[in-house]
């Protein structure tokens, strides 16, 4: 059989490139040789990072951050002298910002005197009733108005959180007011069944969870909880409904 003078080309042309790549393959010395699209560079063709982290519909690069971390908030509970009425069962959104405005004011004092505590309640209130026309039970965006007008801190709501920009956040030194369901945070120092609306003073975290100053119990100091359980039962109060709206995950984060 006659080969043509075409077929014979591409017959030598296919020998030569497999013998060039077996020879590679078996000698490590002659890889250098090789066209550079038989083996790539590591520097031209990078291994593609680690995905981004997904928590709770919220995208965030994985950041390093210190194992634990807090803040040094001082303590109140919302009835400091234990008079459970009608205005300390509701005062928690006023103990909240009473702590974060001492922090921020350099009080470095664990727990906060009860004379001074009751003497700031009583400014609150007044405020409100000036401002709001009423003092029981705020809301989330009525809690930054008082922030920002009474105590004259920075305040903003955030509600595209993940647990990591919130350990970002209180890395940067800021303080974040969680509202929530309060039956649903299952602290078991709070009377039975617990609050309906409540808030805690988020501070810092550990390997557990994060790290709270909780002005519901006298026991409120430090208390932990994790970051599933304060997520769960976040929301913001609804003046129509008077229950937590656990569909409106946000919480307060407050800088001076």
């Amino acid at each position: 059989m006659k080969i043509s003078k075409g077929f014979k080309f591409i017959l030598l042309a296919v020998c030569l490139f497999s013998g060039a790549y077996f020879g590679a393959v078996v000698f490590n010395e002659d890889t250098e040789k090789l066209p550079p699209f038989l083996f790539p560079n590591p520097a031209t063709n990078p291994t593609p990072p680690p995905p981004a982290t997904q928590t709770n519909g919220s995208t965030s690069t994985p950041q390093t951050l210190p194992k634990t971390f807090l803040l040094k908030v001082p303590f109140t509970s919302q009835a400091p002298t234990a008079n459970w009425d009608e205005l300390h069962n509701e005062a928690c959104e006023e103990a909240s910002a009473i702590m974060a405005y001492k922090y921020f004011d350099g009080d470095e004092r664990a727990n906060l005197p009860a004379g001074e505590v009751e003497a700031e309640l009583a400014k609150l209130v007044e405020w409100e009733k000036n401002n709001l026309g009423y003092y029981l039970d705020i809301n989330t965006e009525e809690t930054v108005r008082m922030l920002k007008e009474h105590y004259k801190l920075n305040a903003k709501i955030v509600t595209d959180y993940s647990e990591n920009s919130l350990k970002e956040e209180l890395v940067m030194g800021n303080v974040i007011l969680w509202p929530a369901n309060g039956q649903m945070l299952g602290n078991p120092n709070f009377r039975a069944p617990g609050p309906p609306y409540h808030m805690v003073v988020v501070k810092g975290y550990d390997q557990g969870g994060f790290i709270t100053n909780d002005p519901g119990t006298r026991k409120g100091l430090n208390y932990p909880y994790s970051y599933n359980t304060l997520y769960a039962a976040n929301g913001d109060f609804n003046h129509q409904t008077h229950s937590v709206d656990l569909n409106k995950k946000m919480v307060i984060v407050v800088w001076k």
